[in-house]
C-alpha cells in the first residue's frame, strides 16, 4: 500500500504452528474453534508476518520473520515452513539492504533474516530482549532456538528505553516477553502499528485473550489496553504478525471489545 512518498507491504514470511494451549491460553476451545481448525497434528497454523516501509528511498524492516532456513529443530517442532517471499521481494523492488531492522521482540519466528541474510542492517532491539536472547529463561528457552548455536548479534543495537528515530516510535511493552516492544510508525500520510506477538491476530485483540508463552501476561492485557485506545482514537492501521487471513486491519469501538475490519 502507499501513499504519496510513503509506502508499506505486508509480506508472509513462511508458516509455523503451535499447540492450541500455547496459543489460546485459558481461552476456552468452544469460543477459539469457531475461528481456528487445528490441522492434522492438532497444531494451529500461523503466519510470520512482516512489515516493510518505504520512504523517500530509504527501507526499513518491522521484525524479519522465520528466515531462509529455519534448522531441523524449529522444522520437527514447530512445523517451520520457510519461502523466499522477503527474498523475492528484495529483488523485486531493488532493495539490497535496510536502512534499520525493529524488532517487537526475538523470539525465532520474528528475526530469521537479521543474523543471516540481513546481517549487514542496522537491527534494533529492547536491551532486555537481547539478554533473553543470549540467556533465556527456561520457561522461554525454545521460543528463542535458533539454527546456530552462536548467532552473530553483533549488529544488533539495544534500547534501553522508549525511543523516538525519525517517523519510528519504539515503545517497551513488556508482557509476550520482558522485551517486547510495540512499532509505531507515524507521518502526515501514513498511521501504522505493529502490536507483534501482543496481540498475533485478530482474535487476540480482545485483551483478556492472551497466549499462555506470555512471560507477563497482566503486562500484555494492560499494554494492549493502551495501545488499542491509541490505535482507536488516532485511527491507526494495524499489522497483525501473524494472522493468515486477517493481515492488515483497522479497529474501533471499545479498547476492551475493540471491532476490527480487515483491509485485505
Amino acid at each position: 500500500m502507499s501513499s504519496e512518498t510513503t509506502k508499506f507491504d505486508v509480506i508472509n514470511d513462511g508458516t509455523f504452528s503451535l499447540d492450541p494451549g500455547a496459543a489460546f491460553g485459558v481461552t476456552p476451545k468452544n469460543v477459539w474453534s469457531k475461528e481456528f481448525q487445528p490441522n492434522e497434528n492438532y497444531r494451529i497454523s500461523l503466519n510470520c508476518n512482516i512489515c516493510v516501509i518505504s520512504m523517500d528511498d530509504k527501507h526499513y524492516l518491522i521484525d524479519s520473520g522465520i528466515g531462509n532456513n529455519p534448522g531441523k529443530y524449529l522444522e520437527k517442532w514447530f512445523e517451520a515452513k520457510p519461502n523466499r517471499n522477503l527474498e523475492n521481494y528484495m529483488k523485486k523492488n531493488g532493495i539490497e539492504k535496510f536502512e534499520a531492522i525493529f524488532h517487537t521482540h526475538l523470539h525465532f519466528d520474528h528475526m530469521g533474516h537479521s543474523f543471516t541474510d540481513l546481517s549487514e542492517s542496522k537491527s534494533y532491539a529492547h536491551h532486555l530482549e537481547i539478554e533473553n536472547f543470549r540467556k533465556p529463561e527456561d520457561f522461554a528457552a525454545a521460543s528463542y532456538t535458533y539454527k546456530s548455536s552462536e548467532p552473530d548479534i553483533s549488529n544488533l543495537i539495544p534500547l534501553f528505553s522508549d525511543t523516538r528515530t525519525g517517523n519510528f516510535e519504539l515503545i517497551h511493552t513488556g508482557g509476550h516477553t520482558t522485551g517486547h516492544m510495540a512499532i509505531i510508525f507515524n507521518n502526515e500520510s501514513l498511521r501504522l502499528m505493529f502490536l507483534g506477538d501482543l496481540a498475533p491476530t485478530t482474535f487476540q485483540l480482545k485483551p483478556t485473550r492472551l497466549t499462555a508463552i506470555d512471560s507477563e501476561p497482566l503486562k500484555s492485557m494492560n499494554a494492549k489496553k493502551i495501545l488499542l485506545k491509541k490505535a482507536i482514537r488516532e485511527e491507526f492501521t494495524l499489522v497483525m504478525s501473524h494472522d493468515q487471513k486477517n493481515e492488515i486491519v483497522t479497529v474501533s469501538g471499545d479498547a476492551d471489545d475493540p471491532k476490527y475490519r480487515s483491509i485485505f
